[in-house]
């Protein structure tokens, strides 16, 4: 699994490609990160959402496919404690949910913070 690495106060961005079907069909979109409790490969589905991605769709360009394009903002990110998080996105399209494989973030403290 790539593991994603960002600094706390930093803008977290990640892509999410439409790799099949056709992205205008989606309904509703969602992403969130939860925080990876130490000593933890998963997260418990009781844990809180550490933060909710903001979704902006991304037409085809070159070589990018259409897709999403999923941020935590700058400041939004300065508030989460450094750790392992899991984030994923749950699509709605074509009368039923597609929840996307997790990815892994590490958050670090950032030294000009």
């Amino acid at each position: 699994m790539t593991i994603f690495v960002f600094q706390r106060g930093e803008t977290i961005s990640l892509a999410l490609d439409a790799v099949t079907g056709d992205p205008l069909s989606v309904t509703a979109i969602s992403a969130a990160m939860k925080a990876v409790a130490p000593g933890r490969t998963s997260v418990s589905a009781a844990a809180p959402v550490a933060a909710a991605f903001n979704i902006i769709p991304r037409t085809a360009s070159g070589d990018v496919p259409p897709g999403w394009n999923l941020t935590v903002g700058a400041a939004q990110s300065a508030l989460l404690p450094a750790g392992h998080y899991l984030a994923d996105a749950r699509i709605a399209v074509g009368g039923g949910v597609i929840i996307t494989e997790s990815i892994s973030i590490t958050l670090r403290e950032s030294v000009t913070a």
